[in-house]
């Protein structure tokens, strides 16, 4: 009995409270937002597959910059490296990109 309360001491955080990831959720929810409105705005001709990322970053940009900050900071907190953090936050940002032009490319084939 006395292990686990040592090991669930152990797992907590520095500093008490489990960081909160409300300002993830916050920002992932503007940065979803703003793909969608993107891909509804990336219109062929002027937009082609090849341009799509480029088109969505260029609209997105503080979105996706606040919800990759939002995730390296929770990561950090958590003990990650910033490194680690950074890759993390930035296959998720990839992920929600790549989602985001299958989107498209199935509605402007």
């Amino acid at each position: 009995m006395l292990s686990l309360v040592l090991l669930a001491f152990a797992a907590a955080p520095a500093g008490g409270a489990a960081p909160n990831t409300a300002a993830i959720d916050r920002n992932r929810a503007a940065y979803r937002s703003c793909l969608t409105s993107a891909v509804a705005a990336a219109k062929p001709p002027a937009v082609t597959a090849d341009k799509f990322a480029d088109f969505v970053r260029a609209q997105c940009a503080a979105q996706q910059q606040a919800l990759t900050d939002a995730m390296i900071s929770f990561d950090m907190r958590n003990g990650a490296s910033r490194k680690s953090a950074t890759e993390g936050a930035n296959m998720a940002v990839d992920d929600y990109m790549e989602t985001a032009k299958n989107n498209w490319a199935a509605h402007n084939p």
